[in-house]
């Protein structure tokens, strides 16, 4: 905690009464000096011509009622005198009361923001706030000495000193403004603060007074307990842009920087080990599954690969599920666990240990029955679409009726803004049709201040590289930041002179030629107009990208076929192409069409609108953005519900005796992690991966703005977040965003195949997902902000954990930008960052890894196994090889099996069948690794890999349905409404690749491969 000096406090907090008592004096007239009324000094900073500046000087002392001459050419008389002394005592009051007032009053305002703001980028921010907060001031002072020149020679030509007096007053204004709402919403923020409960705590166990907080590299290099069972574990440091550099590379005082590192390999080597690291209870197993993401596709291929791999999965330690995967492992683990819903008298709602591991799912069983009469599990019946209708309608309603409201108060703001300084004519825009200015009226000159600006800018750096041309010396960091700061106020100015009169110019002119009647007559009915077809195209283009399919014929080389081609060819169902690409770019368009000229309607004619119009707009966007949860309005809850129903059962006996699969209730209980997630006696720890959303550098790469989050019973997280205990998790966060922390939500987030984020999937509908609320994510906790609760809290300036996802998140989603440091982190489908659940077996080190791959590959490779790979060495140093010795991955090939006879009937077959769909290979961990207490400790493991995929000796049946369906087993996974067909064929083709993998046997110690092999330091060793 940092030490604040009491005098600092004090002297802000004196600032900012002292300067709002002085604007609070200068807006009640103070006696003992005069001032024209109105906004007529603003009027007189814009004063254009010397006509109109006379005609304003002598409305003041009409206004006033001091005698003189009526007339505003002259100005020799005495109410022209008089109307000049009463517009210099303005300025002279300015002097004393206004802009000292508001000068203070912005210091004080950001001076408590640099004292209290939490974290370190927020109080930078303060700070250049604080060093902008000069410009302004000095701009309004020299623009009052032009006005005082002006108001000298208003007799004369006033002309010259009025245009510089403008030009400095759009620079004040330009930044004013900014500098206002910036210093109001630290205000705001420290006084809710302040004002409301700071318990903001993490809950620890009832055995702890405080929660415990490690470091994963200190428990690896055993400098902390193992044992200590933490609450929080933090991943290793990394510095943020806006941290100085010194804080990460100086030793410490008195003490020599260290370092265990002694080459490139120890380096490697030691990176590897923190990635690799496991939350306590996570020890190296002989035996661990990971299932791959593609929807209920997936889902009905693991079944069956599970059912014939039972004796193996009953052994297995581990079992890692990507979104449809996750699916049957959810399935499975909610099947079998002990938990249970209690009745008020504390006996259980349904008799436990029915189903036993040996027999759960088993072909024919009730469980896999109730999935069978569920595959179709977003929606079947008619009842269960016109739901989901609704549901994506009113997330839509939530979403665009949230963002209409942000433009319609961002249009009352700039018709309040422009109606008293005159940058903007916004008068004649509300007339009608014959009385519309056809120019955008901007004040003469507006362009100059902004060329100015722009020139300074340019000739500070040139200048600065002139006269440091043969020094050799980098530009320093001053001379950046003047730069930075001149072109950023250079914009500021365009946008307040010129941009956005121009554009509300711009609307108002298209609207009055849409609407026959114009404004004057406030029927709207161009707006109205406009907004409907912008709805309406907004929700075809949704539906159309994200639901539509396209079916795309291949070579069995993955060439595309042409129309004309010769020959067999593969057929398989992708999703995204170039025309989903342009209509969803034009449905943005058209949203952000609409939303501006929505801002602009309400800029020019707030003025007219309804008193209860007027203050109902902002109140309601306060509330609504205070109360409403964005993600409880999104598809998420109904994806999570809709999956429960499906996939969440249990076996049960019924009344009649008989014994069938019972549905989860899913409003009464709501499957928590803990305890419905912990590990069942003879069957592998399910762990439900996930991706969480960060875009910052210093934690991804280009190109993978993901990092892996995994959900358990024991621990939430990963290697770039840290992770939280699952129990301590669940009573920390509030009631609302508790309900994502069950097995039904998180296979829900595992398999959020469409987000807003979407990791190294990244696609072009990101933006429109997030607009619509068409998307399957949540926010989650941070465990790196629930270890600094844990650290810290209570403490008033901590921010609070937030009880709903509010507008803020929805606008964050909009943007991308995702930061590691957030309260909430946004978690998504394990598949945006690998869509086997490899990397995350591998992590958990296990010597024989099964792997079932049912994702949406294309042939003719697997790309998917091919990225998991190469990340399993960038994360881990973990090299995977498969033998030459009939296990090539190239027998994975659809076309390299031997043909099946008759070769001319069966040619469309051949052509897709593989010479093998299970392939061994060897794993090589960087370090040895003692997987069970009485085997020597190896570096070796074993990968069988599956993939689904078609062979010649697959039984009749399934031979029969490739032939019908041509995308078998490769359809979409936008096709999520399987029919009873459908699920079949994938189960079985799951459970006949499941037997051919349990004959394989472990690789031999030597004789490895070298295909797809990653170079590296320890591979070249």
């Amino acid at each position: 905690m940092r030490e604040i000096p009491g005098w600092a406090v004090g002297l802000c907090l004196f600032g900012l009464t002292a300067g709002l008592c002085m604007i609070i004096w200068y807006s009640l007239d103070p006696p003992f000096l005069d001032r024209p009324a109105g906004n007529r000094e603003v009027l007189l900073q814009f004063a254009a011509t010397a006509d109109g500046a006379r005609a304003l000087v002598h409305g003041v002392h009409g206004v006033h009622g001091v005698s003189g001459v009526s007339g505003v050419s002259g100005g020799d008389g005495d109410g022209d005198g008089d109307g000049v002394r009463l517009f210099q005592d303005g300025l002279v009051l300015d002097w004393r009361m206004f802009i000292p007032g508001y000068a203070v009053a912005l210091a004080g305002a950001f001076g408590l923001g640099h004292l209290f703001l939490y974290r370190e980028s927020a109080r930078l921010w303060a700070r250049r706030a604080l060093a902008l907060t000069a410009v302004p001031v000095a701009a309004d002072c020299v623009e009052n000495v032009f006005l005082w020149r002006a108001l000298n020679r208003l007799a004369a030509d006033p002309v010259a000193d009025l245009t510089r007096a403008a030009y400095f007053a759009q620079v004040k204004w330009a930044l004013v403004v900014p500098l206002v709402a910036a210093a109001v919403v630290i205000v705001v923020i420290l006084s809710c603060r302040r004002v409301l409960d700071p318990s903001c705590v993490l809950s620890a166990r009832v055995d702890r007074a405080r929660p415990v907080v490690a470091h994963a590299h200190a428990l690896v290099a055993g400098t902390e307990s193992q044992w200590s069972d933490p609450d929080v574990i933090l991943p290793p440091a990394a510095p943020h842009d806006w941290e100085p550099r010194t804080e990460w590379t100086a030793p410490e005082p008195g003490r020599p920087h260290r370092t265990g590192a002694r080459g490139p390999k120890d380096s490697a080597a030691t990176r590897w080990r923190t990635r690799a690291y496991q939350p306590p209870g996570r020890q190296p197993a002989e035996i661990g599954f990971c299932v791959s993401g593609g929807g209920i596709r997936s889902a009905s291929v693991t079944l069956g690969a599970l059912q014939a791999l039972r004796g193996h999965l009953i052994k297995a330690t581990y079992l890692v599920s990507v979104s449809g995967g996750g699916y049957t492992a959810g399935a499975f683990q909610l099947a079998l666990t002990h938990a249970r819903l209690r009745a008020p008298d504390g006996s259980p709602s349904v008799r436990p240990g029915l189903a036993q591991p040996a027999d759960v799912f088993a072909p024919g069983s009730p469980e896999e029955d109730h999935i069978r009469r569920h595959a179709k599990y977003l929606a079947d019946a008619p009842k269960e679409k016109l739901n989901a209708l609704g549901a994506v309608l009113r997330g839509m309603a939530v979403s665009f009726g949230m963002l209409a409201l942000v433009f319609a108060v961002a249009g009352q703001f700039l018709h309040q803004f422009y109606s008293h300084v005159p940058l903007a004519g916004l008068v004649p825009l509300a007339g009608r049709a014959q009385e519309f200015d056809s120019s955008p009226g901007l004040y003469p000159n507006a362009w100059r201040p902004v060329i100015a600006l722009f020139g300074l800018a340019g000739l500070v750096s040139v200048g600065h590289a002139f006269t440091r041309a043969g020094s050799g010396k980098s530009r320093p960091a001053w001379l950046r930041s003047t730069v930075n700061t001149l072109t950023g106020l250079a914009l500021a100015v365009a946008a307040i002179s010129v941009v956005l009169p121009s554009m509300i110019w711009f609307f108002a002119s298209l609207a009055h030629k849409a609407d026959a009647g114009g404004y004057g007559d406030d029927s709207g009915t161009g707006v109205a107009l406009l907004g409907a077809i912008t709805a309406a195209v907004t929700a075809v283009g949704t539906w159309f990208i994200a639901v539509t399919r396209t079916v795309k014929k291949l070579k069995p080389d993955g060439e595309r076929a042409g129309p004309l081609s010769r020959g067999t060819s593969l057929v398989t169902q992708v999703g995204p192409s170039w025309v989903k690409a342009v209509v969803c770019w034009l449905v943005l368009l058209l949203v952000a069409f609409f939303g501006l000229a929505l801002m602009s309607w309400a800029a020019v004619h707030a003025g007219r609108w309804h008193p209860g119009w007027k203050w109902g707009v902002p109140l309601a966007l306060i509330v609504l953005t205070l109360v409403i949860d964005q993600t409880t309005f999104s598809l998420h809850p109904f994806y999570r519900q809709r999956l429960a129903g499906a996939f969440a059962v249990r076996r049960a006996v019924f009344k009649d005796g008989s014994v069938g699969a019972l549905p989860y209730d899913y409003n009464n209980e709501p499957t928590p992690l803990n305890p419905y997630a912990q590990k069942v006696e003879g069957f592998p720890q399910v762990i439900f991966a996930a991706s969480a959303a960060v875009s910052l550098r210093n934690r991804t790469a280009p190109g993978r703005p993901a990092v892996p989050f995994t959900f358990a019973s024991d621990y939430c997280g990963g290697p770039d977040t840290g992770w939280v205990r699952t129990g301590t998790l669940q009573k920390t966060a509030p009631a609302l965003i508790g309900r994502d922390l069950t097995v039904q939500s998180a296979v829900a987030v595992s398999g959020a195949a469409f987000a807003s984020a979407m990791g190294t999937q990244t696609m072009f509908m990101e933006r429109l997902l997030a607009l619509s609320n068409v998307r399957l994510g949540t926010w989650v906790p941070n465990p790196l902000y629930l270890a600094e609760l844990a650290a810290y809290a209570p403490d008033w300036i901590m921010p609070r954990l937030p009880r709903v996802r509010r507008l803020r998140y929805q606008l964050q989603e909009l943007v991308g930008r995702y930061a590691d440091t957030t309260p909430l982190l946004l978690c998504t489908d394990g598949g945006h960052v690998d869509n086997l659940g490899l990397v995350e077996l591998l992590r958990l080190r296990c010597r024989t890894v099964y792997v079932i791959d049912a994702s949406g590959d294309s042939p003719p490779l697997a790309t998917t196994l091919a990225q998991a790979i190469t990340l399993a060495y960038e994360d881990l140093g973990v090299t995977i090889t498969f033998d030459e010795e009939g296990q090539d991955l190239l027998n994975l090939v659809p076309g390299s099996a031997e043909p099946l006879a008759p070769e001319a009937p069966m040619a469309a077959l051949n052509a897709r069948f593989s010479a093998t769909c299970v392939v061994r290979g060897t794993i090589e961990y960087p370090e040895r690794v003692q997987f069970s207490p009485d085997a020597p400790a190896s570096t070796r493991g074993t990968i069988v890999y599956v993939k689904a995929g078609l062979t010649p000796d697959m039984p009749y049946e399934l031979l029969s349905y490739a032939l019908r369906e041509k995308a078998f087993p490769r359809q979409a996974t936008f096709d999520q409404w399987f029919d009873h067909a459908q699920f079949d064929a994938y189960r079985e083709l799951g459970h006949h690749l499941g037997t051919q993998a349990a004959e394989v046997r472990p690789a031999r110690a030597k004789g490895c491969g070298t295909r797809l092999r990653r170079p590296g330091p320890a591979s070249r060793s």
